[in-house]
């Protein structure tokens, strides 16, 4: 579940995401924070071409390297999943949703922290915004992978803007959000 829910994320947010960031809400006067940087790698393509890593795919998420480009997305779900309920004779599960915690790390280089604050910030509203979107039922199809279904974000969406050092670059924040999914192939 893990897999295919961390792809739908970031493949969703690869289409979505710097359209948002380019229309966040901001002061006059202030510029709008950095796009998620083109990124193209013909090993192992990114989302939308878009320096988006999540662990499933990508060496230097999995290996909590740094970024080849920046601004960066990783995505991580490295949080147990507990599924519940009891296989009745068809085969079904009577609760056959499980939550799904998914950590979206936001890496950009910049020396000017009141900047890394305000442009980090800015970003993960964005990112948020974009997966609340997701969630939406027009976009069902993009929550739909190998028979995993990403039913909806539930719970609290957490955004925390610190700003940490991590290699050469600095985390200028990260969002939390617990997925339920549902299997809808329970034959396989």
């Amino acid at each position: 579940m893990h897999v295919s829910v961390l792809r739908m994320v970031a493949d969703w947010l690869g289409s979505d995401l710097n359209a948002r960031i380019a229309a966040v809400p901001r002061d006059a006067g202030d510029p709008a924070p950095p796009a998620i940087h083109a990124y193209t790698d013909a090993t192992h393509p990114t989302p939308g071409n878009l320096a988006i890593f999540d662990e499933t795919r990508h060496h230097v998420a999995a290996n909590f390297k740094d970024p080849p480009a920046m601004p960066a997305l990783y995505l991580y779900s490295r949080s147990p999943i507990v599924l519940e309920g009891e296989p009745t004779p068809d085969r079904q599960i009577r609760k056959s949703k499980a939550p799904v915690p998914v950590v979206i790390l936001y890496h950009a280089e910049n020396a000017v922290l009141e900047d890394a604050i305000r442009d980090g910030s800015r970003t993960l509203r964005a990112i948020s915004r974009s997966l609340f979107e997701l969630s939406k039922g027009a976009n069902e199809a993009s929550r739909l992978r190998n028979g995993i279904l990403i039913v909806l974000g539930e719970g609290p969406m957490i955004t925390d803007p610190a700003i940490s050092a991590v290699g050469k670059n600095r985390v200028n924040g990260a969002v939390t959000v617990g997925y339920y999914v549902r299997d809808m192939n329970p034959n396989y």
